[in-house]
């Protein structure tokens, strides 16, 4: 009965020990975890102003690395050696790293694409047969929002080993279109016609030189080669499709026939011998 009194006396303070350790280590856990979110959200609003992938970015290292310094300052109140931890971290690290090179590299990729921008939040641009415009560069992954309405999360070791094509990298796209015209058309007429759609179009850059001549006797047509530039904020695919439609009825207007594809066929009576 003795020997367990002593083991209460003895085991009682030590229980209760644990027990606030515990609590403190909870405690920085929570405050942690919420002061984590609230430096990494307080640094993405400021960088946001000036950029907006970049701060989505640094956020999320932030938020990570806040975390495991709480991580290891709950383990150090519960009575942990630090410097253990430390060490096991770095040896963890290592071993983690060989078994994530891959996730490793999208990582040191993000920061390659941070640094270089060849892209920002908005553009459109082709990578690997996708179309989409650029949503978000995460630590491993970046996110584009495809024309359907479809999200492509691509590893960021992708995105630097592929080649980019950023349609909105400048604020002109240059469109490129082969109109025929029927073999009894004037050339110098459908080229003047074609000339006053584009000066009469609001969409079309008045300042940058176009292109219009005949560039191909077809099977049944004279193909015209047209090339002219049009500003982003219009549209490509509008301005363009403006465009055809202004052509076609300017075309009819003055009747010059755009041709399709047909068949003749002529029956000449035999004469029986």
């Amino acid at each position: 009965m003795q020997d367990f009194k002593s083991f209460l006396t003895t085991f009682i303070p030590q229980l209760e020990h644990l027990g606030i350790a515990l609590f403190k280590a909870c405690i920085i856990l929570i405050v942690g975890y919420y002061f984590s979110r609230f430096l990494s959200s307080k640094i993405r609003k400021i960088v946001a102003k000036k950029d907006e992938i970049l701060s989505r970015f640094i956020s999320q290292v932030v938020f990570i690395l806040c975390l495991v310094v709480m991580i290891v300052a709950a383990l150090g109140t519960i009575g942990v050696q630090t410097n253990s931890i430390i060490a096991v971290l770095g040896t963890a690290g290592v071993a983690i790293a060989l078994g994530l090179k891959d996730s490793l590299s999208s990582v040191a990729s993000g920061i390659v694409l941070i640094i270089l921008r060849p892209f920002k939040r908005g553009d459109l641009i082709e990578v690997g047969g996708l179309v989409g415009s650029v949503e978000a560069i995460n630590l491993f992954t970046t996110n584009l929002r495809l024309n359907d309405g479809k999200v492509a999360i691509i590893p960021n070791s992708n995105m630097t080993t592929a080649n980019i094509i950023n349609t909105t990298f400048n604020d002109q796209r240059r469109i490129e279109l082969i109109i025929g015209v029927g073999y009894e058309s004037d050339i110098e007429s459908v080229k003047k016609i074609i000339i006053e759609v584009l000066e009469n179009t609001p969409e079309v850059d008045p300042n940058q030189q176009h292109f219009i001549g005949l560039t191909e006797l077809g099977a049944s047509s004279l193909n015209f080669t047209l090339r002219f530039w049009v500003k982003i904020e219009y549209g490509v695919l509008n301005a363009q499709s403006k465009v055809l439609e202004s052509i076609k009825i300017a075309l009819d207007k003055n009747g010059i026939e755009i041709p399709y594809n047909k068949l003749d066929v002529n029956i000449t009576n035999a004469k029986m011998s």
